[in-house]
């Protein structure tokens, strides 16, 4: 009987927790003009010995009123926008801010920054931009991002942006909460990202908005609409496409055919 009521006083106590990081304690490089935000922070002094190592991590959905001004950053960064849109400068041209310096933002572009780099990123108030983010270091960090194109000056394009989203949702999951593997598993998944990045990214002349955005969407509605498809010709009538033009958008944006996409699509739910 009095184990019992021991138990129960200690069942009503209750148990320290750690506590979580909060926005004042946030560190100063990172933004908080944010609506909705997910971090992690694995190593805010990684060594710069090894050929990359994650410090840091996230995504944020941005206000109408988004801006961030820096002229040095304390890591190499990789941004990818997965939905809205807005403007970047990098490199001199942040100084002067002149829009017709600027870089365009729109779902599945992907731009890089990093130590002495001026950079400037603003949103578009009636389309908000929602982006990834991963800070990173290593002796091979610099190097990594010019082979792919990441210079001073320069925002890439992908084809299949939820495939970049999804690496960048695994390093959150690793990364938050932090544990004694989550270093390791974020910097693992940075060479993944780089690697799929790498594959997917889009020829500088291959680059077409309004192309593009008919090529992503009727991607998505041949997968998330497989089942409703009698062919490939029924989801080009109901997107208002030619098959012809939609094989063309395929050669163009993707790695495989209309056809064998929706195919696959249908065996993956047999």
């Amino acid at each position: 009987m009095i184990l019992d009521c021991r138990i129960a006083i200690l069942d009503l106590m209750p148990i320290p927790r750690k506590s979580k990081r909060t926005e004042k304690s946030l560190p100063a490089f990172v933004s908080q003009q944010v609506v909705k935000s997910k971090r992690y922070f694995v190593d805010l002094l990684p060594d710069q010995t090894p050929a990359l190592s994650v410090a840091c991590g996230g995504y944020e959905q941005v206000r109408k009123d988004y801006v961030v001004n820096r002229t040095d950053f304390p890591y190499f960064c990789i941004e990818f926008v997965c939905a809205g849109s807005g403007r970047v400068w990098l490199g001199e041209c942040a100084t002067t801010a002149r829009v017709e310096d600027s870089l365009a933002l729109h779902k599945g572009t992907i731009f890089a920054y990093g130590p002495g780099i001026p950079h400037r990123i603003e949103t578009n108030s009636r389309q908000t931009l929602r982006k990834y983010y991963v800070d990173f270091v290593g002796r091979q960090a610099g190097s990594r991002l010019r082979r792919m194109g990441f210079t001073s000056g320069s925002v890439l394009r992908v084809s299949h942006p939820a495939e970049i989203s999804e690496i960048f949702d695994l390093m959150l999951r690793c990364g938050s909460p932090a544990s004694v593997h989550s270093k390791t598993l974020c910097t693992q998944l940075l060479g993944v990202l780089l690697a799929k990045v790498n594959q997917r990214m889009l020829p500088e002349e291959a680059v077409d908005d309004r192309a593009f955005r008919t090529y992503e969407r009727f991607r998505t509605a041949l997968i998330e609409r497989c089942v409703d498809w009698q062919s490939v010709e029924s989801a080009c009538v109901a997107a208002g496409i030619s098959p012809e033009y939609a094989c063309r958008l395929f050669a163009r944006f993707g790695e495989d055919s209309p056809y064998r996409l929706l195919t696959r699509q249908r065996m993956s739910l047999a």
